[in-house]
């Protein structure tokens, strides 16, 4: 429920201050977290540590 909330407030925000150049920024790092959660910080980490 709250993430839903956040995202409605971010959209909001986004409409009410004409930032569209925020959505794809945005988008971008939930995709980021949600592969970080699914593959899990390990080989993430390697790629970090790496410099890639």
């Amino acid at each position: 429920m709250k993430i839903g909330l956040l995202f409605r407030e971010m959209k909001h925000l986004i409409r009410e201050h004409k930032l569209y150049f925020m959505a794809p920024l945005l988008i971008t790092l939930v995709l980021f977290a949600v592969l970080f959660f699914k593959i899990g910080p390990g080989i993430i980490m390697t790629f970090i540590y790496a410099g890639l």
